[in-house]
């Protein structure tokens, strides 16, 4: 006898839905995780933040937050350095006080002023030195400053009038002789250079003439040798030294 076949089985329509409740679990759990994580990232911002501004605001370090503890956790280095409009207390050293006018003049002066008025800024154990290039200054053989040269000029002043520190402007010379009837060596148009950048300082910036000297060294303190037309324009320059040495005397 035949086996009765047996009935086939009622096709399920339904099935989708559990594929559909996976879908959404898997949805609200990423939302859940994206959620979650926002909302870590901006607590840990918002505290970050605050201990910025307490620490600049004269919490400092023995507030009871540690700052380089802290960023060590947040790895954002960069929102501690200090703020750039404020000057070096008297306590900072020479590398300080070079290292915040490099950032102000990288800052306030376009990259043309830069390179055709400043040669180089240093520090050594007396303060900070900004090397000014002569030849955009003045023109050759002579001690009138140049038209041009004050716009750098002032962003220069602006910096060295915040500084409340003691300024020498040191006048500089090759050992080429001057050949006009105006100076009888280079003594006297080192002298002068150095003493006109002190009266502009003085007159256009409002700088505390009390505060500058102004000093000449003619071509006794080459940078470089005066061998190459190249290495005499380098030492044709005027330095302005920002004094962290308050018993610094330009006759040592």
């Amino acid at each position: 006898m035949a086996r009765r076949k047996r009935e086939e089985e009622h096709e399920n329509h339904e099935r989708w839905l559990v594929s559909y409740a996976d879908f959404i679990t898997l949805l609200f759990a990423f939302f859940t995780v994206l959620y979650a994580t926002s909302q870590h990232d901006l607590k840990k911002q918002e505290e970050f933040e605050k201990s910025i501004r307490k620490y600049f605001s004269g919490g400092g370090p023995n507030s009871g937050e540690n700052p380089s503890e802290f960023v060590a956790e947040t790895d954002n280095r960069s929102m501690l350095e200090a703020p750039i409009k404020t000057f070096p207390p008297a306590s900072a050293g020479p590398r300080e006080i070079q290292d915040y006018v490099q950032r102000v003049l990288k800052k306030s002066m376009d990259q043309g002023e830069l390179q055709d008025t400043i040669q180089e800024i240093h520090h050594d154990t007396i303060g900070a030195r900004i090397q000014l290039a002569a030849s955009s200054l003045f023109a050759s053989g002579s001690a009138d400053l140049k038209v041009s040269s004050a716009a750098a000029l002032d962003q220069i002043g602006a910096l060295l009038k915040d500084s409340k520190r003691r300024l020498i402007i040191e006048g500089h010379t090759d050992s080429e002789p001057v050949h006009n009837i105006k100076f009888a060596s280079n003594w006297e148009l080192s002298a002068l250079r150095a003493t006109k950048v002190l009266r502009y300082l003085a007159a256009r910036d409002g700088i505390d003439p009390k505060t500058m000297t102004a000093v000449a060294y003619a071509d006794q303190k080459p940078v470089v040798p005066n061998d190459t037309e190249e290495h005499r324009a380098k030492n044709r320059r005027i330095e302005i030294l920002i004094v962290s040495d308050s018993k610094y005397s330009p006759s040592r």
